[in-house]
């Protein structure tokens, strides 16, 4: 058995211009909703009913945490052993990047201290520093939970439409469950929702180049053996 190093796709950059894009279209789309704030906040508030809040319930509790990271656990340890690797490695990079979405959350929250609509006279008061939940609006919290774990799904069974759309679909909800609940504005929850995004592409790719950093391949050298080839 020898050593030699390769090349490999686990080369690809951890970031690449495909995450500078959705970042950049992310603080597009925040500073555009930033100026609609206000109008989205009354528009949403005027065209509530009970099926709009019974649907809010459902997908606010995707971003609670409460039951949908148990899931994930569970997902990780049901496909772990070789039983399921796909399920595994998804439930594993949902974890750790719904980890890495809350940290910059976190200290997103509480370094603005945006005031929260529904004790807002307007969409643009920003108080500093602080640690006051009622001016914890930015960013959203539910919504960066929601797309920093589903986003791990849908990317990795991204050959099924049908069910990657539907988990993209379910963090939208989550998203503007938040808005229509009047706890934050359009543009917390789509500056999270870009945010668990990117942090899922980051994970996923440091996570890839780990994984492949050995891959064992034939050879013939006089006689068939294997090679321990070390990507890098």
């Amino acid at each position: 058995m020898v050593l030699a190093g390769a090349g490999s796709d686990s080369s690809r950059g951890v970031w690449t211009v495909t995450e500078t894009g959705i970042a950049a279209g992310t603080m597009a789309a925040t500073g555009l909703l930033f100026t609609l704030d206000g109008d989205i906040k009354d528009w949403s508030q005027s065209h509530q009913n009970a099926a709009t809040e019974n649907v809010a319930v459902v997908a606010k509790s995707v971003g609670d945490g409460y039951w949908s990271l148990p899931l994930a656990g569970g997902l990780w340890w049901a496909g772990s052993g070789g039983r399921a690797p796909r399920l595994a490695r998804a439930s594993r990079n949902g974890l750790e990047a719904w980890s890495l979405t809350q940290m910059i959350v976190v200290a997103g929250k509480f370094g603005a201290q945006r005031q929260r609509p529904r004790y807002a006279e307007s969409p643009y008061e920003f108080y500093g520093p602080g640690f006051r939940e009622s001016r914890a609006s930015f960013p959203s919290g539910h919504s960066g939970s929601a797309w920093g774990l589903l986003t791990a799904y849908a990317l990795e069974y991204s050959e099924y439409p049908w069910l990657a759309g539907g988990l993209y679909a379910v963090a939208l909800g989550t998203s503007l469950s938040r808005v229509h609940d009047n706890w934050h504005w359009s543009s917390d929850v789509a500056f999270s929702a870009g945010l668990g995004l990117v942090c899922n592409r980051v994970v996923r790719s440091w996570n890839q180049r780990r994984d492949s950093s050995w891959t064992m391949v034939p050879s013939w050298n006089g006689a068939p053996g294997l090679v321990m080839v070390r990507n890098f």
